[in-house]
């Protein structure tokens, strides 16, 4: 039983966690019922020959259905270059597939095709436990293949609308030949009744072309659409769609005599229509950045580099990468600083000229825009400079990171080629998982598909994050040899990270995915349950796997601890194997901090959490999200038998108040001094949305990490209320009292 006390009379109480025995804050279990239903499918397959030509490539889009237990089946529309073109194929492939507790798997398809595919679940509902998407890797006897899917809407759209930023990658072609690089990024502009305009920069090898051409789509029930398009020099494309989302969002396939390509495209933005312009774009994104050029499908060079893209919100641009490349020779893990202009059109399309430590010409979309602050989430281009064709991305970062942001078991999806010396000699798909302490060791096991061959990769290594949310990692396998690569960490709550690794064997660019939440964000707000909203000397929570042997409450003071914070103990209220509830020790500075917890003779890996300077207020609340409100005669706020009148003035109790003006000095683990002890934050509190006169809000005196506020019932309808306390700009959850007129 998951429990609340602050050494109070009132107990709040909440659904159990099963016990295991390993220490772990976070993650959790995997069967194969997380994957079920229908999902948007993307499978791209290659053939690289021992002297690098792209000699057969594979690209559909369709659906993947999971029944929840082992059976699987594809749909798809493919399009082959292999020995000949063939454009538009229906496939049907069906077989098996199972997932292991750290939810890695595998396929194997046995209808249809004989091949065996790695399989990962990913974003897995803590309350439906199905996973949004997944990511496969595998073989069959032509193609090495790289696929991934996304969960389909219950509804599917029945038209598409609007502007959608899509970026794709594959090869120009004559006949059956692979002639060089084809990367893409732009706009597709649905009417919503089967028109489509479209436009795009495409970079062929090193000639970048910007293309118009339009068409018509037609959208099918079963989240599957097509289109065809018609550029100004009369090429004509055949495009396949498979939606992903409500919203809409898509993935899609496309091919024409002289060209075949496959991506994805995201759904229109609420702020996005004709209102960009350079301030979309402003802040810090991480940044991947990849360079091919296949002169004659024969693969020459190869760049793969990650790290951060900074626009200044007006003109300038700064990218700041690691990068490993292959011309000539190796090169691994070298720093490089470009720097130049941007721009963009309201439509979000626009462009970035680098002049300074390189000279590049990039199309780029900005997208995903924030319907408040008109901030882009993310950015795709696609461009060239004297010796590459590149595509690159980019998505905002976390505010501060540290080593301990990558923490427990993150899966990982890859592609790359490879390599003999300067030669690339085949494909490299990879699918697998690494597992960081929180602490700077990592152990990582993976699949690596070259071409028709399929091994196991075990790996282990040491990494580092820095504040500003880049690093580095370096494995050493089992059969000694070494990869090197650098770390950029991507969203607001540090959910994925891009990796870039080389040895003299391989160079790949991989996304690695925390498969529930990243385990930082399993340290909340004790009321709330909100991560990141805990202040020094609140109240927290802690929910993982073995945090301790068996169900254990704190009675008296001072408080025990098998907790620590930054190294320093953090005293403990309740702890179960699935739950610990403990005080933010006083003295923890604002920002990112490290949690670890020990039980016995094992220790969790190491987690960051945010530590917030100001009130991040949590109402702590019972039952059916009933608010903890004492009312005026003392007696506990419940509906029926014991509500507030109006007039009354009634106690609410909270945590992650703040920062408070003391009565007396404040000791970590030792009860709240008598007395009042403001909050030193601007303050507002509403029942039903109307403002409530407020007599006290601070610290609940003789409590520990406990807070308060006194306020008078204002004039609200009788019924269930929802009270919301908000301190410095910060609104905390929505809690119900009841309320009556006399």
């Amino acid at each position: 039983m998951r429990r609340f006390n602050y050494l109070l009379p009132v107990l709040f109480c909440l659904p159990a966690m099963p016990a295991i025995a390993q220490t772990a804050i976070g993650g959790g279990t995997c069967t194969s019922s997380v994957l079920n239903g229908t999902y948007e499918l993307l499978l791209t397959g290659r053939q690289v020959s021992a002297a690098g030509a792209v000699s057969k490539l594979f690209q559909a889009a369709g659906t993947a259905t999971f029944d929840g237990l082992s059976k699987v089946s594809f749909s798809m529309t493919a399009n082959t270059v292999n020995i000949s073109q063939s454009f538009g194929t229906p496939l049907a492939y069906s077989g098996t597939y199972s997932l292991q507790s750290n939810c890695l798997g595998t396929i194997s398809i046995t209808s249809g095709d004989t091949a065996q595919f790695s399989l990962e679940a990913l974003s897995v509902s803590s309350t439906t436990l199905l996973a949004s998407s997944f990511q496969i890797t595998g073989s069959d006897a032509t193609y090495a293949y790289n696929g991934s899917g996304n969960s389909q809407p219950a509804t599917c759209p029945t038209t598409l609308t609007g502007s959608h930023e899509f970026n794709a990658t594959g090869s120009s072609l004559s006949g059956a030949a692979v002639t060089g690089v084809l990367d893409v990024a732009g706009l597709l502009q649905f009417d919503g009744q089967g028109n489509l305009t479209a436009t795009w920069t495409q970079v062929a090898n090193l000639v970048s072309t910007n293309i118009t051409a339009t068409g018509t789509y037609s959208v099918a029930s079963t989240c599957l659409a097509s289109a065809t398009l018609t550029d100004t020099a009369n090429n004509r494309y055949a495009v396949s769609i498979s939606i992903d989302s409500a919203t809409p969002g898509f993935t899609l396939a496309v091919s024409s005599p002289a060209a075949i390509f496959d991506g994805s495209a995201a759904a229109p933005a609420p702020a996005a229509a004709g209102v960009c312009t350079a301030a979309a774009l402003t802040g810090t994104y991480e940044a991947v950045l990849n360079g091919r050029f296949l002169p004659g499908g024969v693969t020459t060079r190869l760049l793969a580099a990650n790290g951060a893209a900074t626009f200044d919100g007006v003109s300038k641009v700064t990218l700041n990468l690691t990068s490993s490349s292959v011309n000539g020779s190796q090169t691994i893990a070298a720093p490089v600083l470009y720097s130049g202009t941007y721009a963009l059109q309201p439509n979000c399309q626009g462009t970035i000229n680098l002049t300074s430590g390189d000279t590049a010409t990039f199309g780029m979309v900005a997208y995903a825009l924030d319907a408040t602050t008109g901030q882009a989430k993310s950015f795709t281009m696609a461009g060239s400079d004297a010796t590459y064709a590149y595509t690159g991305s980019g998505t905002v970062q976390p505010d501060q990171c540290a080593t301990s942001t990558l923490s427990g078991q993150w899966p990982f999806n890859a592609t790359g080629n490879q390599l003999s010396g300067s030669t690339n000699t085949g494909v490299a798909n990879l699918v697998g998982v690494v597992q960081f302490d929180g602490q700077g060791n990592a152990t990582a096991n993976w699949t690596q598909s070259s071409n028709t061959a399929s091994t196991s990769v075990s790996a282990t290594g040491t990494y580092s994050v820095t504040a500003a949310c880049l690093g580095s990692i370096t494995l050493t396998d089992t059969a000694n040899n070494r990869y090197s690569g650098s770390v950029s960490i991507t969203g607001a709550n540090a959910g994925n990270f891009s990796w870039v690794a080389a040895s003299p064997q391989v160079l790949f660019t991989a996304t690695g995915h925390a498969v529930f939440t990243n385990p930082g964000m399993a340290v909340v707000n004790a009321a709330s349950y909100a991560a990141g909203q805990t202040p020094p000397g609140s109240v927290f929570s802690i929910f993982g796997t073995g945090l301790i042997a068996k169900e254990w409450q704190a009675t008296t003071v001072p408080l025990p601890t098998t907790v620590t914070v930054n190294g320093e103990p953090a005293p403990l209220f309740y702890a179960d194997p699935g739950q610990i509830n403990a005080q933010m020790p006083q003295d923890i500075k604002p920002g990112v901090a490290t949690v670890v917890v020990k039980n016995g003779s094992a220790t969790s890996n190491a987690v960051a959490v945010t530590v917030p300077a100001t009130g991040t207020p949590g109402i702590s609340t019972w039952g059916n999200n009933r608010a903890v409100v004492v009312n005026q005669d003392g007696s506990l706020n419940v509906p029926g038998t014991a509500p507030a009148k109006l007039g009354d003035t009634v106690v609410l109790y909270f945590t992650g108040g703040g920062p408070v003006k003391a009565s007396a000095p404040l000791v970590t683990g030792a009860a709240a001094p008598g007395g009042l002890s403001w909050v030193t934050g601007t303050y507002d509190l509403t029942v039903g949305g109307v403002d409530a006169a407020v007599n006290y809000i601070g610290l609940t005196p003789g409590s520990i990490g406990l807070y308060q506020a006194n306020f008078v019932v204002p004039k609200v309808a009788a019924g269930d209320r929802a009270i919301v306390v908000t301190i410095s700009g910060q609104a905390s959850n929505s809690a119900l009292m009841a309320v009556v007129t006399k």
